[in-house]
């Protein structure tokens, strides 16, 4: 199942791939080069992957991308 489009993937490994090397290569602060390692890799695996489990969480929860907060669901009229 695949719930990130191909724009959203090729932006996600290129800004991972990126964040993964200004983690590696800036003299910053060890806790900071561990956070923008870790970011920069989870956007490169869900990017190759296709799949992003915080994004299905909130499409699931019915807030989808774009959609309005007021009413107009999907719930039968009788």
């Amino acid at each position: 199942m695949r719930n990130v489009g191909a724009v959203e993937r090729g932006s996600r490994v290129f800004g991972g791939v990126a964040l993964m090397t200004l983690g590696l290569t800036l003299p910053i602060p060890f806790w900071a080069e561990e956070v923008a390692e870790t970011i920069g890799l989870l956007a490169v695996v869900t990017g190759a992957v296709g799949y992003c489990p915080v994004k299905h969480l909130f499409t699931r929860w019915g807030h989808e991308p774009g959609a309005s907060s007021r009413g107009g669901g999907t719930a039968e009229r009788g």
